[in-house]
């Protein structure tokens, strides 16, 4: 399930334009009757909040909405029977007004709704699209009960209105006005039942019935877990009904798998899951034939004047079309898998199901231990904190495997699971401690100055590895420099650079090696010199402590290599670098078996193995253990795990060593539970040690404006746009542009970088750099293909994505996050591959290169963290957050463009049409504006609990004066009134 919001008239015209006309047919024929006309069912009602409209009157559900309702709902706010105006006015996107600096600016249109979009998975559409009508009735109308069931499951638990002050209220409301519209194929012509259900962004309060807005906030916090439930419904509903069974499937970037229908072939559902659109083939053709004709590659500029030509031409040519025939052009598409046989094949999915269907009754909490013992685990090595919602969500994901009787059993199976896994953690967010008077609760007793499912969780080991890692930074028993060492830092050249350390680097580095601290930080924001400042530490640590008391590590290896260049000390990742270490105590023990085996022995062959065994072993000892008088540096901090943290400090501390965490709290999170960097940071306060002085980049206004972007200024957009860094538009026509620059810069000799904070983006622009170098002729059409269905040929650029240590080359192995050129390719489909400028090539395996093998020429802002180059080049959309951001526009020295989309699309498969466009300063801005680094447990917890301190009036005013028993109440009556302690 997807979500999108839906401003006034937005989706209105795409939504009516491929209803079936009501004089084509006879809709009480049912769904049959579109199998033959041009076009798709009409939109129905649906949602408890319709006995509300009509005056009161009510409207049924399953009832068909006119093109007029739907206006009036989507275009006005309004009852769709009545036109009555439903709760505030809404403001249009034509209405214009003056900011604070007198500027003219258009004002953004409201809300009018949601859609969620429930789709259903590529195997149920390649059944449905292949199967009789009855079977195919069936398939749908298992849907339309599994999205009904979700709706009305998110009426009770998830849908509501905010009232009060800062909407500090969250009441309960009668339930949604919503309309259906059935699909039946995606915008590249590949069936794709789903169905937009369109929740008017207007209900009723349950408590005065007054027409409020939706609380989209818990809307979109429980978007995953209702997804999740729908997958699970829709899969129960067709078990029961046509005895089908479901397997995992592997997913490219994703360790959960997706369940799919058994008997339905990955080849199959991969013929039916095409990417391109029909605009994107379209302007395809044209770029052929203006290479014909012109005798050369279109320019981006050209490539967009052509994507135009091809959205009108298009637009133009489109006619919907009838079901039989789009069934029939599937059915010829799919025989080569299946034969001509399509609808026997669909019958013998059937009976494969040998699981009994389970009820609710069948599984006491006792058996649901485990699996909430589960859900916890996997949520908390994500998170540092979350929500019942986060933990609901995970609980329907591991019951995908379980069928179940009826919707009923699931959901109240997935409600306990989430309560046991919550009664495992901590809870953060102080229990009932904002009095609330009886009014402002709900009929279970539960505050509704608290919005449903919103309490904040952690687990209480990561609550005490937040804890011990905050004592470890307040203590000054470690190591440290003596004050004639610091005093040269200032003269001291930094080993491997030609200059000495900058006044600045230098105090950071006397404030690091002097302090005594156990767990010390150091902080700098991107381009200010910290690989430089680090050999700066490794040289004044060595004066003092001597030669190899420095120790590298970083959260990846590829990251590690990074740190062992710019600091020259050996380095390792922090994962198997912990691994190693937490077996030193089995080493011991052979040591000591060793040592009892060699004292009884006499001089011959077998003995000086044995010595030998006994030097190799008391080597890697050494390798993986800390010693006294160490400094453990660990290089880009905010993107290593608390837990990993807390473990090195622990070794660190019984060793005798300090450890040093490097890196910026500014830029990207781990992908394990994290925010400790941050929360060392913010306890030492003044005391840390910083980089203020950035020196990557020419210009001196982006030196000014990434600190800015850094720390959340959104005025600083119009900086980038002002200077001719930003280039805005559609999503396709940005690709472009930045794949034409990006080539641009690396044809003239640049160092240059493509980056995208989302994998497919990234996916989107290997394939354009893959099929340039093709016509260029610079590698070749043909190769291996790997599992994402990418060809890779000869001459291409790829990047590894699994540490494989048995894999070396020369003096190194194969890492996560390597950069290779492709030599030559194997029948069985493997690589042979050498770094880039470099000779030393191995032979990667066909199992590996399928699962953990992808083009190189784009990055990832995860991947891009710590290079430097010379360009950048990055694409942003309204989804991507202020970190990835940050990260993208501050990896090139010359310049950093970035390519903002400003009419995002969240799913182009079910896409309504034509997206509204935003000003790209308002993209900007609301992706500076949005922060999504993981903060600690401790700090929120200090949070909830300054908020729990807040006094109840102060939030719910406006709501109380709703209320005859509270209206008489007068002010000086409230103040004097004394809540409950909140201490």
């Amino acid at each position: 399930m997807s979500i999108r919001r839906m401003t006034l008239g937005a989706g209105y015209r795409y939504l009516m334009s491929s209803v079936a006309r009501a004089d084509e047919a006879n809709r009480a024929a049912g769904l049959t009757a579109y199998y033959a006309m041009t076009g798709t069912p009409p939109g129905w009602f649906l949602g408890a909040g319709l006995a509300g409209l009509g005056a009161d009157e009510g409207v049924q559900a399953g009832s068909l909405v006119s093109e007029a309702q739907l206006w009036r709902m989507l275009g006005m706010l309004q009852d769709p029977v009545t036109g009555q105006q439903l709760g505030r006015p809404p403001t249009g996107a034509g209405m214009v007004f003056v900011d604070h600096l007198g500027r003219v600016r258009r004002a953004r249109a409201s809300v009018a709704g949601f859609d969620l979009t429930f789709s259903v998975p590529k195997s149920v559409s390649v059944a449905w699209a292949l199967a009789d009508d009855p079977t195919r009735a069936r398939i749908h109308a298992a849907h339309r009960r599994a999205l009904q069931a979700v709706i009305g499951y998110a009426e009770s638990q998830v849908f509501a209105t905010r009232t009060g002050h800062a909407g500090a209220v969250s009441e309960d409301v009668r339930g949604v006005v919503a309309t259906a519209f059935d699909h039946w194929d995606s915008r590249a012509g590949d069936p794709q039942l789903h169905t937009h259900v369109v929740v008017l962004n207007r209900v009723q309060s349950a408590m005065d019935g007054k027409w409020r807005t939706l609380d989209s906030k818990a809307l979109f916090r429980a978007v995953v877990g209702l997804s999740e439930l729908y997958n699970g419904l829709l899969a129960d509903e067709l078990t029961r009904d046509l005895g089908w069974a479901w397997v995992p499937q592997k997913r490219a970037r994703s360790a959960e798998p997706k369940w799919e229908v058994d008997g339905v072939s990955r080849e199959l559902r991969e013929e039916f899951s095409q990417r391109s659109s029909v605009i994107e083939r379209a302007k395809d053709e044209l770029v052929e034939a203006f290479i014909a004709s012109r005798g050369g590659q279109p320019t981006a500029r050209e490539i967009i004047t052509l994507r135009q030509q091809a959205t009108l031409a298009t637009r133009e040519a489109k006619q919907f079309k009838p079901l039989a025939e789009l069934i029939h052009g599937w059915r010829d598409r799919a025989s080569e898998f299946v034969g001509d046989d399509e609808q026997p094949w669909v019958a013998r999915l059937a009976g494969r199901q040998a699981q009994k269907l389970v009820t609710a009754h069948d599984l006491e909490d006792r058996i649901l231990a485990d699996a909430a013992s589960l859900v916890l685990a996997k949520v908390a090595d994500k998170r540092a904190t979350f929500t019942r919602a986060n933990l609901l969500a995970e609980a329907h994901r591991q019951l995908h495997g379980v069928r179940f009787a009826t919707p009923a059993d699931r959901i109240d199976v997935g409600e306990r699971t989430a309560t046991l896994a919550a009664e495992r953690a901590v809870m953060l967010t102080p229990v009932e401690a904002l009095y609330a008077p009886s009014y402002l609760r709900r009929p279970d007793g539960s505050s509704m100055l608290r919005a449903r499912n919103s309490e904040i969780f952690a687990t209480a080991e990561l609550l005490d590895a937040e804890g011990r890692l905050l004592i470890a930074g307040q203590a000054s028993d470690a190591p440290a420099v003596t004050m004639p060492v610091a005093n040269r830092l200032g003269r001291m050249v930094v080993p491997g650079q030609q200059h000495v350390l900058s006044a600045e680097q230098a105090h950071a580095v006397a404030a690091v090696v002097t302090s005594g601290r156990r767990l010390d930080v150091l902080v700098g924001a991107a381009g200010t010199g910290k690989s430089t400042t680090m050999a700066g530490l490794r040289a004044a640590w060595e004066a003092e402590h001597g030669p190899w008391s420095v120790v590298g590590l970083a959260p990846s290896a590829a990251a590690a290599d990074v740190l062992a260049d710019a600091v020259g000390v050996p380095t390792e990742n922090t994962s198997k670098w912990i691994s190693e270490n937490r077996s030193l105590p089995e080493r011991e023990a052979r040591l000591r078996e060793y040592a009892a085996r060699l004292s009884n022995a006499y001089p011959s062959p077998a003995t000086r193995q044995l010595q030998l065994a006994a030097r190799a072993e008391l080597a890697a000892y050494r390798r993986w253990a800390l010693r006294s008088g160490q400094l453990v540096i660990v290089d880009e901090a905010s993107m290593a795990a608390t837990k990993d943290l807390d473990h090195i400090t622990a070794a660190a501390t019984a060793a005798g060593a300090k450890v040093l965490l490097v890196g910026d709290w500014a830029q990207l999170s781990p992908v394990q539970a994290g925010g400790a960097f941050k929360l060392l940071v913010d306890s030492a306060g003044s005391d840390v040690a910083t980089l203020y002085d950035v020196r990557r980049f020419r210009d001196k206004w982006e030196r000014e404006a990434t600190l800015r972007l850094r720390v959340g200024d959104g005025t600083v957009a119009g900086e980038y746009v002002s200077h001719g860094r930003v280039e805005s538009g559609q999503r396709g026509d940005m690709l472009d542009l930045l794949f034409e620059a990006w080539l641009t810069d690396r044809l003239a000799g640049r160092a240059s970088l493509m980056a995208a904070a989302d994998a497919d983006t990234v996916d989107e622009l290997n394939a354009r750099a893959h099929a340039w170098r093709v016509r260029a002729g610079e590698v070749a059409p043909e190769g291996v293909r790997c599992g994402d269905g990418t060809v890779i040929g000869v001459g291409d650029v790829v990047v590894t994505r699994l540490n494989l240590r048995a894999l070396t080359t020369g003096h190194g192995w194969v890492k996560n996050g390597d950069d290779w050129v492709v030599t030559a390719t194997g029948d069985e489909g493997s690589l042979r591959v050498t770094r880039p400028g470099g000779s030393a090539a191995v032979v990667l395996p066909a199992d590996y290169v399928r699962d953990h093998v992808e083009l190189g020429y784009a990055s990832t802002a995860h991947r891009a963290q710590g290079r430097t180059v010379d360009t950048a080049h990055a694409y942003v959309n309204a989804t991507t957050l202020r970190e990835p951001l940050y990260v993208m526009a501050s990896r090139g020295r010359e310049s950093n463009r970035l390519y903002v989309d400003t009419a995002h699309e969240p799913d182009s498969a079910t896409a309504h049409g034509e997206v509204e466009s935003e000003e790209p300063v308002q993209v900007l801005q609301n992706v500076i504006a949005t922060s999504g680094v993981d903060l600690a447990a401790h700090a929120v917890r200090g949070e909830e609990q300054a908020r729990a301190r807040r006094p109840w009036w102060a939030m719910a005013e406006p709501t109380s004066a709703r209320h005859d028993t509270e209206t008489q109440m007068s002010r000086g009556s409230l103040l004097r009134t004394s809540p409950p302690s909140t201490s």
